[in-house]
């Protein structure tokens, strides 16, 4: 009885799932995804990052997802004061569970960047992305009520349920960050996204199921406790709401700065760590670690469940790792480094 009911419950997750983008724990982290105004938003000259999440391992076909991206202002040279343009590639990779559910995207962004300055400094960026998302699903896997004998369960009666399908459409989102320093000490980044704005048909069966858009705020804060501190405290929020679903994600990451790159030598160099505790609304409470090293960054977050899942799950979530490279290239790099715009 207990293996029909989780059964059930999987299948019942993966239809649920299909209609609700995929997220990550270390949110902050994949900027691109969370909206199309972070493409090019950082300190550097490149951004190439990737991340990795497996979850409910313990119960049945682990959903998996996978990420990498790659991002740049251009045109810095031939743009007044400090504003700039920017281009960005994100490639997402979702594997839903039992149900097979495949969803690839490959997407285009673009960014504009204006420096508003003031007394404090602001700096506005409307982004756009554009990309090609592929959905697929195969329940060939899938232990339906009437595949059982009364005892066990016998693949050879037929299921009676369609075989899955696969669709292919054009997908758009756009958004706008709002950064803004008071002094070296207080960094933020507020966002606001709009994402599968155009609602594009993504049945995989025929007839029509729209893709549900998606409304988000994003909102990202950097406080160093004084001019001596080694430690920056950084809260992190994100909410999203998408037909009916709405996910909220909130929490604090501590920054603990191990040694500092050298202004004009290479004597010394970038390390810093990192813990944090966060907890995504009616799922998962998680705990983060992770490590600077140069222009190099690493982190891995774990989930304990404790949503409805719970009696099929065990309280084990989800496993995510996460790994960065942010780059500054050309002659003066330490000075570079020195001058700081975004968090």
């Amino acid at each position: 009885m207990k293996k029909i009911i989780y059964s059930l419950l999987f299948i019942s997750v993966s239809i649920v799932t299909s209609a609700q983008d995929f997220h990550y724990s270390q949110f902050y982290a994949s900027p691109l995804t969370q909206n199309p105004g972070n493409t090019g938003v950082f300190n550097g000259d490149i951004r190439a990052y990737t991340l990795y999440r497996m979850q409910w391992f313990t119960v049945a076909t682990p959903y998996k997802t996978f990420s990498i991206a790659v991002d740049a202002p251009v045109f810095k040279k031939k743009m007044k004061r400090d504003d700039f343009f920017a281009l960005g590639i994100n490639f997402n990779n979702d594997n839903g569970g039992n149900a097979r559910l495949k969803q690839n995207s490959y997407n285009i962004l673009m960014s504009f960047t204006k420096f508003i300055g003031g007394r404090h400094k602001h700096q506005i960026t409307l982004g756009y992305e554009i990309g090609y998302f592929m959905r697929s699903a195969t329940y060939g896997a899938l232990k339906w009520d009437n595949q059982w004998d009364g005892t066990n369960y016998n693949p050879a009666y037929g299921s009676g349920e369609p075989g899955g399908g696969a669709t292919g459409l054009i997908d758009m989102s756009t958004g706008i960050v709002w950064n803004f320093t008071t002094t070296h000490l207080f960094r933020s980044a507020l966002g606001f996204s709009f994402h599968h704005f155009t609602a594009p048909n993504n049945s995989i069966r025929g007839g029509v199921d729209k893709l549900i858009p998606k409304l988000g705020v994003q909102w990202n804060i950097a406080y160093k406790l004084s001019e001596t501190s080694n430690t920056t405290l950084m809260p992190s929020l994100m909410a999203y709401q998408q037909g009916t679903s709405l996910l909220i994600n909130g929490g604090l990451n501590v920054k603990y700065v191990l040694e500092e790159r050298s202004r004009y030598t290479d004597n010394q160099t970038d390390k810093a760590f990192y813990i944090g505790v966060f907890y995504r609304f009616r799922d998962a409470a998680y705990a983060t670690v992770r490590y600077d090293y140069k222009d190099f960054s690493g982190g891995v977050a774990y989930d304990i469940n404790i949503s409805g899942l719970t009696p099929a799950s065990k309280t084990v979530g989800g496993f995510e790792l996460f790994m960065q490279y942010r780059g500054i290239l050309g002659g003066a790099q330490n000075a570079k480094r020195s001058s700081v715009r975004f968090m």
